[in-house]
């Protein structure tokens, strides 16, 4: 399948918002989340089979979370990232391990430091905070300020937070 045919079918079938870079090997697809699953499917049956990874973007300020995920396809040389949204009250969507093994471990890493649950994923436990006590650290609404303070004391003053304006600067 040539690149011009999967973008149109992209578009037709899984009704994407497609985009390509500047660089004609790199390709950008937003997807709603009730297809998400069917286009990873339909990608790796296409021969995008290295999974580089899954990710997540909070977007506070919409109450969403990004996920997405970057696939190769060797033969064509054309990388791909598809996202979705999810929202953030109940982030959960549905795993890709099912199609691509190595998904659960960037899933795992997802739902380890954003709070966002893969459904099907059996790796879900704890990677890099084993005692963990806080809430998911990478969400933009976490103040680790705060977290650091409560969980071992305050030792020094507090670096007051300082931002400086174009006009303040020589």
């Amino acid at each position: 399948m040539r690149m011009q045919s999967l973008l149109k079918y992209l578009i037709e079938y899984f009704n994407a918002e497609v985009y390509t870079g500047k660089d004609k090997n790199y390709m950008f697809a937003k997807v709603d989340r009730s297809s998400y699953v069917a286009v990873a499917d339909f990608l790796f049956k296409k021969g995008f089979k290295r999974l580089l990874t899954v990710s997540a973007i909070d977007w506070v300020l919409r109450n969403v979370f990004e996920i997405y995920f970057i696939v190769y396809n060797h033969a064509m040389n054309v990388y791909i990232k598809v996202s979705t949204e999810i929202p953030r009250d109940n982030p959960e969507i549905l795993s890709l391990s099912s199609i691509w093994e190595n998904a659960l471990m960037h899933e795992r890493e997802v739902w380890e430091l954003f709070g966002i649950k893969f459904i099907g994923n059996t790796m879900l436990e704890p990677l890099f905070l084993e005692d963990w006590k806080g809430p998911p650290p990478f969400r933009k609404d976490f103040n680790w300020r705060e977290y650091v303070a409560k969980e071992f004391g305050l030792k020094y003053a507090p670096v007051p937070k300082i931002v400086y304006s174009k006009s303040e600067k020589k």
